[in-house]
């Protein structure tokens, strides 16, 4: 059994990666329109990240902020490996982010946002 234990988080958007901008990412689905094809044809995807927001021009905030509603290709390394194998495989999806990330927090606490990118379909595991 190969469990995953979340020690570091590779998150990459458009093949840049924002390791340290996020704290959580996680994959899920949920029963959409049921209809003609398969039962995975009506479910829909989504990736929930939560970040540290950043508002320098490079950062993953002012990405999202700056365009909204964008088109992103999404890579993810729960393992936290840089190279994906058959036992820590990364995975990838496209989509958009739902929102733009919040701004503001509380006094002494690190200011974090929490969004949601729907996905085109489900997300592909990538073993080499």
């Amino acid at each position: 059994m190969a469990r995953i234990k979340g020690k570091s988080i590779i998150f990459e958007v458009d093949s840049t990666e924002y390791s340290g901008s996020v704290s959580n990412v996680t994959f899920s689905s949920a029963v959409g329109t049921l209809g003609f094809g398969s039962y995975e044809d009506s479910l829909d995807f989504t990736c929930a990240v939560t970040g540290f927001q950043d508002v320098q021009a490079a950062s993953l905030w002012s990405e999202l902020f700056d365009n909204p509603g964008a088109t992103v290709d999404i890579t993810y390394a729960p393992h936290g490996n840089a190279v994906a194998t058959s036992t820590q495989p990364h995975f990838t999806a496209t989509g958009y982010a739902e929102t733009v990330p919040n701004l503001g927090g509380a006094a002494g606490e690190y200011f974090v946002y929490d969004i949601n990118f729907i996905l085109t379909g489900k997300p592909a595991r990538v073993v080499a």
